[in-house]
């Protein structure tokens, strides 16, 4: 048996090594990012989909996750954010559909290169049953651009770029 747990915390402890490799983003792309956001702290670098993209936090604003080509072109900025932030066509569309007591787990603003603005809110709902994470994506406007189930592993921002 202590064969075993010795087995297992060894092949543990390998499996965390290699998913701690650190990502070297092109220059190109570090260097957009900080003209960018120069006052960005707890930078981590990873590659995602074949974009370079950073996780970081600005102090009083919080959490933001950036992705560059490798060129150094800027493709979308996600920005966590407060509910009570929203833009009031949001939070009156998310209200008339889901009601006021419908919970509310995350809120972001993505802000692209094309130039619009994406709002998604990250809420549970009960579905066939069972309580369910879903993403409902919302214009400035307030108009519903996309509806998503929570799946594993799922990245629902980079079908923005």
């Amino acid at each position: 048996m202590k064969r075993l747990f010795l087995a297992f915390i060894v092949v543990a402890a390998m499996t965390l090594g290699v998913g701690c490799e650190k990502y070297d983003a092109p220059s190109s792309a570090r260097n957009a990012f900080k003209d960018q956001y120069p006052t960005a702290v707890d930078v981590e670098w990873e590659r995602k989909h074949g974009y370079a993209v950073v996780d970081f936090y600005i102090p009083g604003t919080g959490e933001c996750e950036a992705w560059y080509k490798k060129d150094g072109t800027w493709m979308m900025t996600c920005f966590d954010m407060r509910y009570n932030d929203l833009p009031q066509a949001v939070r009156t569309a998310f209200e008339s559909a889901y009601g006021t007591e419908t919970p509310v787990d995350d809120v972001n603003r993505v802000e692209r290169s094309k130039g619009d603005t994406i709002y998604i809110i990250e809420t549970t709902v009960v579905v066939n049953g069972y309580l369910t994470d879903i993403y409902l994506d919302y214009s400035a406007d307030g108009t519903l651009l996309r509806t998503t189930v929570d799946i594993d592993n799922y990245d629902g921002i980079y079908y923005y770029i």
